[in-house]
């Protein structure tokens, strides 16, 4: 295995010059620079990580929280920050928050011992006041789909309420009245805002809130079914369902194909979407989309400009659109 001395010798240059190009430091002239890349390349040397974060006091690391592995839209984001990542030469290191507070504080610990430049948290359980504490230290970080007063310059956020004002207020629009919701778990902050602008939807139209017309489940397909069954079953004559995610729509839609209630004939639905998903169903969901992809590769832009020490304009906060499709039809 060829080392970096090997590397200096083969190019007529001294190690700490060799040392110094791999690490981008100082200006060298150009056939400098070009003997010492032939000569890597020709030995088929690679800088070991190791020595190089020793060198630069760096360990080009950068640390993602999200709460679990599976699913759609954590595989998205992971993607996502990993693809930017690539572009400025760090590497991703992802942990769990197994819901709870203890588990992100573990996950960020680890994070810490590890020597990540920085981290992307998609913190769901931490407290305010903890994450304020949090930045008081040297690492910097950015809360990804997280508002905390105080760290606005840290936070890429989504108007959530207003989201499910769209998707609520279209079905409104196309006559419905008669409106379910199958909820995400509301002792979340962004649940608790969907469910809002679902409320806030039927107010402004004069349609009362039937809480029997609502049903939480926990963003994954099973809750979705059986939410879509209990509500069917107090209000089998319900126009309309709005699903707080793509995932809990897609155990709605198994619950209504089963018990033969043709969509959107009989019932029309729209939903959230953060992978398009929607758009693979059949027939294909109307759905606001929550663009985690742009916020995931904002997110690594917002904290490349933290480690840089470097000011930004980047856009932080992220708006809703409404993807009509094949699910809503009028009443």
């Amino acid at each position: 295995m060829a080392r970096i001395k090997d590397v200096a010798l083969l190019a007529g240059v001294n190690r700490s010059t060799v040392s110094r190009i791999i690490n981008g430091e100082g200006k060298f002239r150009a056939d400098t620079k070009r003997k010492v890349e032939q000569a890597m390349a020709e030995l088929n040397y690679r800088p070991s990580a190791i020595a190089r974060s020793l060198a630069t006091a760096s360990s080009n690391m950068v640390g993602l929280l999200v709460t679990y592995y599976t699913g759609g839209f954590f595989g998205e984001m992971m993607d996502q920050v990993q693809s930017e990542l690539d572009c400025h030469n760090k590497f991703l290191i992802t942990a769990q928050g197994h819901h709870n507070a203890e588990g992100e504080r573990e996950a960020i610990q680890r994070f810490h011992d590890l020597r990540c430049d920085g981290y992307i948290l998609h913190s769901r359980y931490l407290s305010d006041d903890e994450l304020r504490e949090l930045a008081k230290l040297p690492t910097p970080f950015v809360l990804l789909d997280r508002f905390v007063e105080g760290l606005e310059d840290r936070c890429i956020t989504f108007d959530h309420t207003l989201a499910a004002q769209l998707a609520v207020g279209h079905l409104i629009e196309q006559g419905h009245r008669k409106i379910a919701c199958i909820s995400g778990d509301l002792n979340r902050e962004t649940s608790k805002q969907r469910f809002q602008g679902y409320k806030n939807a039927l107010q402004a139209a004069g349609i009362p809130f039937e809480s029997s017309l609502t049903s939480e489940g926990n963003y994954g397909r099973e809750s979705g079914y059986q939410a879509a069954l209990n509500i069917y079953q107090q209000h089998d004559d319900m126009d309309a369902l709005f699903s707080c995610s793509e995932e809990m729509m897609s155990g709605a839609l198994q619950f209504f194909h089963q018990h033969k209630i043709a969509v959107p004939e009989q019932l029309s639905v729209t939903s959230f979407d953060s992978v398009y998903l929607c758009a693979s169903f059949y027939p294909t969901v109307t759905a606001v989309h929550f663009p985690i992809s742009d916020m995931a590769r904002t997110a690594v832009a917002v904290l490349n400009h933290q480690l840089k020490k470097t000011e930004t304009d980047i856009d932080r906060h992220f708006l809703p659109k409404l993807i009509t499709r094949c699910s809503v039809l009028p009443r």
